[in-house]
């Protein structure tokens, strides 16, 4: 079954503040809270799933800015392959007040309560972080696509300690706090009910060993700066703030987690000739009065270069003429946009008595009156 948006899930608008999502959130759990949905608890289960996934997205300022923009392919590497699972959850400090103390906790959430309470797994892999960037491009990119080449920093293991921040990958030792786990289990107890609750390990923050001896390299902290170049492919096409994604050149994950995905917003730069209104081109062109007034043709500049432009005679000012197939390429598509050119006459601001003369003749125009009466008056006088 397709899944739903998440701002119709939660039933909020997607001008929702962060206040309003959490409210809404909030009362759905406690709509379908484990005491309350005790008749067909297998539904209520897989709607609170279904809305905590929304939560989970829309509640973190970044993850909703990639959905808003790509939909649900934007925050898909922020789940495992199979989606979003409970281990994915980072706000339980939302529920802890409705469903801490509930008998049916570990059964609505199929035996997975107290990790869903705790935290991270011992020892587990962790997906690295993604890397967003900016780029600014000629407009005229968007025609051909373009290769630039960009350069993207990383926080990568270090290469010396293999990323253990120990001297020579080897100066290890085993927690004694939590034996090498990772994790320390705590147990509350509430009246005739226990709380089980599983964090890190405060001591080696997860890790199960305890550095020795640091590496001199990355002073313990296992990783190192450096500069990945990357010949990145920009589609024709691409329009003014699109983001490309690049699967694989986030940051490198932890203890064995996969990479994260490099994030690359467009940002293409105005043109004093061109205007771009989604596929069609808009340019300006000047011609001289006398191929307005006989027609003939001129070259215009377009985004594939120069062209002629066919003016008929009697061409008035400021028409628009269409050229097919001329303007940008559809993003991902064969077709394009067209351009449309917008003529300006240029008018002579002097002439001589001859020139004159000619368009007097050309328009059939009469001279002057006072010209014509100056005439008459000397045939009179003569």
């Amino acid at each position: 079954m397709a899944k739903r948006d998440y701002y119709e899930v939660l039933g909020v608008p997607k001008t929702a503040s962060e206040d309003e999502i959490r409210t809404a959130y909030r009362r759905l759990a406690r709509q379908y809270h484990p005491d309350v949905a005790k008749e067909n608890p297998k539904a209520a289960e897989e709607k609170f799933k279904e809305f905590s996934e929304a939560y989970e997205v829309l509640a973190d300022p970044e993850k909703r800015r990639k959905y808003d923009q790509m939909g649900f392919p934007g925050v898909e590497t922020d789940f495992g392959p199979g989606g979003f699972d409970w281990q994915n959850f980072t706000h339980m400090g939302d529920l802890e007040d409705l469903l801490g103390a509930s008998p049916f906790f570990q059964q609505f959430f199929g035996g997975l309560g107290a990790q869903f309470v705790g935290g991270p797994r011992p020892g587990g892999a962790y997906r690295g972080n993604d890397i967003e960037m900016t780029i600014r491009l000629p407009l005229l990119a968007a025609v051909q696509g373009a290769h630039p080449t960009i350069e993207v920093p990383h926080t990568g293991p270090c290469p010396d300690c293999q990323g253990t921040g120990a001297r020579n990958g080897t100066a290890l030792e085993t927690c004694p706090e939590c034996h090498g786990e990772g994790q320390v289990r705590r147990v509350q107890s509430r009246g005739y009910t226990q709380m089980i609750t599983i964090a890190e390990c405060p001591r080696c923050h997860g890790r199960g060993q305890l550095i020795l001896e640091r590496c001199p390299t990355c002073g313990g902290s296992g990783r190192r700066s450096s500069v990945e170049r990357i010949e990145l492919t920009v589609p024709p096409g691409v329009d003014d703030g699109s983001v490309l994604r690049v699967p694989g050149h986030g940051e490198a994950g932890v203890r064995g987690g996969r990479t994260g995905d490099l994030f690359v917003q467009v940002a293409l730069e105005p043109s004093d000739q061109f205007q771009r209104e989604g596929t069609d081109v808009y340019s300006e062109t000047r011609i001289p009065l006398s191929i307005a007034l006989l027609g003939g043709e001129v070259e215009v500049p377009t985004v594939d270069g120069r062209a002629a432009l066919k003016v008929p005679a009697g061409t008035q000012p400021e028409t628009q003429f269409r050229l097919r197939g001329q303007g940008f390429p559809r993003f991902r598509g064969s077709s394009r946009g067209d351009q449309i050119v917008t003529v300006h006459v240029e008018v002579p601001r002097s002439l001589s008595g001859r020139e004159k003369e000619l368009l007097r003749e050309a328009l059939g125009a009469r001279p002057p009156s006072s010209t014509r009466r100056e005439s008459i008056f000397r045939r009179r006088s003569s």
